[in-house]
């Protein structure tokens, strides 16, 4: 049997109506467009809660991202729709919308995001030969994660892991003898065009993150997607589908954060699903349902 390719879409991030006017904010634009991606083959779904008018961010409030989802099922989106709201830190004040969602039995959160280790995740822009935020830097040690680890143990989520680097996936490797972590892992290697770091966002890439997740991770269940913050995602995407693995979409990352988007186009949401979706077509692998996305994972049927 062939694998069903599982779509994610991060529908809105750090993006503004004045890089693409399609981006949803509140509640309301983004449960219409997550509708219309789930139409379109959407099996996981990504959102920040943001405010409705100005699409200010509001990080951290789970009335924002319970009211999205509720609207989202009152518009026909299966309840098992894999999903998860974005995180800054590990403290309990920044941390209170992921206790709030995944004990709220009207929202029924079943998973969380990190990113692993430490790094400089920096864009460059070649025409100033500067970085943003130069000084800035990720510091987040194996404690950070067995904290994170914790709270989704005792909350009952499963772990969406962020790689930026290789050396990650040693890590990950060292969470599961400890038991930390237990499989079936759910993994996401970043790629960037503006950002200098981890892999370069090629095609081989993706075949060389395959093969080492063969020899480290043996005879355990993993699912693995691609994403890329920059247009080489279609790239990246072909070579996911053709090789078993699953693939992140998004006017969340398709545009660049920090200055304008030179090709100046405006896709939507659902059209970057229907074009993976297509990609699939192409080659013969089926597209995996919302239910099978949650099988998938391993999460727990109510």
């Amino acid at each position: 049997m062939v694998k069903g390719l599982i779509i994610e879409a991060a529908v809105n991030e750090l993006i503004s109506k004045q890089q693409n006017r399609h981006v949803p904010y509140g509640p309301s634009e983004v449960s219409l467009d997550v509708k219309e991606c789930v139409d379109a083959g959407l099996g996981f779904l990504h959102f920040h809660a943001r405010e409705p008018n100005f699409g200010e961010m509001r990080w951290n409030q789970p009335e924002l991202y319970k009211e999205g989802i509720q609207r989202m099922r009152e518009l026909g989106v299966p309840a098992t729709l894999p999903w998860y709201p974005t995180y800054l830190t590990l403290s309990p004040e920044n941390q209170k919308h992921v206790v709030s969602l995944a004990q709220d039995p009207e929202v029924r959160l079943q998973m969380a995001a990190i990113d692993l280790g430490s790094g400089n995740n920096n864009d460059y822009d070649p025409a100033t030969k500067s970085f943003y935020r130069p000084d800035q830097a990720k510091a987040w040690s194996h404690s950070f994660h067995k904290v994170f680890f914790d709270i989704c143990r005792d909350l009952q989520l499963r772990p969406y892991l962020g790689v930026y680097e290789p050396a990650g996936l040693r890590s990950v490797a060292a969470y599961l003898d400890m038991g930390w972590l237990a499989p079936p892992l759910v993994l996401k290697f970043f790629f960037s065009v503006q950002g200098p770091y981890g892999m370069p966002p090629t095609r081989r890439s993706v075949a060389m993150y395959a093969e080492m997740l063969e020899m480290i991770f043996p005879g355990i269940a993993v699912e693995w997607f691609v994403m890329c913050y920059g247009h080489t995602i279609w790239e990246l995407a072909e070579e996911a589908i053709q090789i078993g693995g699953h693939v992140r979409v998004g006017l969340g990352q398709y545009h660049p954060w920090r200055w304008p988007d030179p090709t100046h186009e405006e896709p939507t949401n659902a059209e970057q699903v229907r074009k993976v979706a297509a990609m699939a077509g192409a080659v013969g692998r089926p597209i995996a349902t919302p239910d099978e996305a949650f099988r998938a994972f391993g999460l727990r049927a109510e």
